[in-house]
């Protein structure tokens, strides 16, 4: 009985079993630990290659620039005191000898010119008047009280226009009809031109009197519209005759602009306002130590015939193409070979080395050229397994040594996985990017991948 219960007191005897020794646990602990510290430190010590990918983009650096207008244009004057009215619109031709404009002393004439314009406008005339009523509601302040002036002279000026220079015979006809007792007094222009109502005190300005000073006051020109009160006396302004289509814009020229256009004879011009582009004649001078330039045409005078400054830009630092780093531009050395030592063989252009083999002897080794370019009908070509003094062969025996050679600037792409060299053509640069032709021979194509900056790198070296 006794030996049962121990055996049943053995049974319930439960095993633990025996945990692994705390310093293998460690010891793996520190092996992974090691092995991290090991790839950070790789990581942060290691070089790392930035990739660009190449996309087609423009850059637009130019600087407007404020030009002073020049034209041929004298400001006529009244002889005599009275109530003026005008029979010509503003911005249209006038030739010698046409009624310009009237007065009379009791303002008599301006209600019945009232009534002759409402006739002469029909409905084709009064879109031309909304699309004015529109413009001025729609840029109206309180705080340019003028603008209400200007609007008036505006809707006064689209009746004119329309009028068809037969105001004044009208009137006579009405003054006639009526049996009206009206004195007034008609003046003629005595020289044909363009008319326009609005003087600001430049007009007797020639190119010689055109300084940077003059420039620099392109934001204080009072513009000033003529008889604007109705009434004159003797001496008072009457209107504004530009003689000539021929009109100038007399610039400042920074330095660069001067390296830029000092050997050209023409230039095309910008209108930044409303985008008018027209090409001008090119006179550079000096006056002092600044650089002025006169920039000629005969187009669009009426357009701009109330202007005394225009806002313009010439186009010249704007470029539309590939977009790419500046820090991915290196040089490469490029042999200058004469097209006979240049064959192609499966599509691809072929060279034949002279070289010496391990005997003494002489051989050759055929070189698939990794790059080259025609400039001035010249041919360079580029391999890293060509350098100054090899020696070519060409397919009928002749002998060239490579010798001559010109730097060409490129980039290293990395499409394939490793570095090559791609030549390009920069049409334009600025301080961060350059604009690149998509057309360079062997050169660059949207998409592409190219290193950011390779000065640690050179030809085929693999990128991970």
């Amino acid at each position: 009985m006794a030996r049962a219960r121990k055996n049943v007191e053995d049974h319930n005897v439960v095993k633990m079993r025996r945990h692994g020794t705390p310093g293998i646990a460690f010891f793996l602990m520190l092996l992974i630990l090691l092995y991290l510290i090991i790839l950070a430190w790789n990581y942060f010590t290691q070089s790392h290659v930035s990739i660009y990918e190449v996309n087609t983009s423009e850059i637009s650096d130019d600087s407007p620039l404020f030009a002073y207008v020049l034209r041929d244009e004298e400001v006529v004057t009244t002889d005599d005191a009275g109530y003026i009215n005008y029979y010509i619109a503003e911005g249209s031709r006038v030739g010698k000898g046409n009624v310009v404009y009237t007065l009379d002393d009791d303002d008599s004439l301006r209600s019945m010119l009232a009534d002759l314009r409402n006739d002469n406008v029909g409905s084709t005339q009064v879109s031309p008047i909304r699309e004015q009523i529109d413009t001025f509601n729609n840029s109206f302040s309180l705080s340019n009280y003028s603008d209400g002036s200007d609007f008036h002279f505006s809707i006064n000026n689209i009746i004119l226009e329309h009028s068809r220079g037969n105001l004044f015979k009208d009137l006579k006809k009405q003054i006639k009809s009526d049996g009206a007792e009206t004195s007034y007094r008609r003046y003629k222009a005595a020289k044909s031109g363009v008319i326009s109502y609005y003087t600001d005190g430049y007009e007797s300005l020639r190119q010689g009197d055109v300084t940077p000073d003059t420039l620099d006051k392109y934001s204080s020109v009072e513009r000033k519209q003529v008889a604007a009160a109705g009434r004159v006396v003797s001496g008072d302004a009457a209107y504004k005759l530009v003689t000539s289509n021929d009109w100038s814009l007399i610039v400042e020229l920074d330095d660069n602009y001067y390296k830029m256009l000092k050997n050209e004879q023409s230039v095309r011009v910008t209108v930044v306002r409303d985008g008018i582009s027209f090409n001008a004649s090119l006179q550079i001078y000096n006056a002092g130590d600044k650089h002025l330039a006169k920039l000629s045409t005969s187009r669009y005078m009426e357009r701009y015939i109330n202007d005394r400054f225009l806002r313009i830009e010439f186009g010249l630092r704007h470029a539309k193409g590939l977009k790419i780093p500046n820090s991915s531009i290196l040089k490469k050395e490029y042999f200058e070979v004469p097209e006979e030592f240049i064959s192609l063989i499966n599509n691809k252009q072929t060279v034949v080395k002279q070289v010496k083999n391990e005997d003494g002897s002489t051989g050759v080794e055929n070189i698939d050229i990794t790059s080259s370019f025609t400039e001035d009908d010249i041919t360079y070509i580029r391999d890293a397994r060509l350098a100054a003094g090899d020696t070519l062969l060409s397919g009928k025996g002749g002998l060239f040594t490579l010798n001559k050679n010109m730097e060409r600037e490129g980039v290293y792409s990395v499409n394939e996985g490793f570095c090559r060299f791609e030549p390009i053509d920069v049409l334009y640069q600025n301080k961060e990017y350059s604009i690149i032709s998509d057309q360079t021979r062997d050169g660059l194509s949207a998409f592409d991948h190219i290193v950011v900056d390779p000065s640690e790198l050179t030809d085929d070296d693999f990128i991970d």
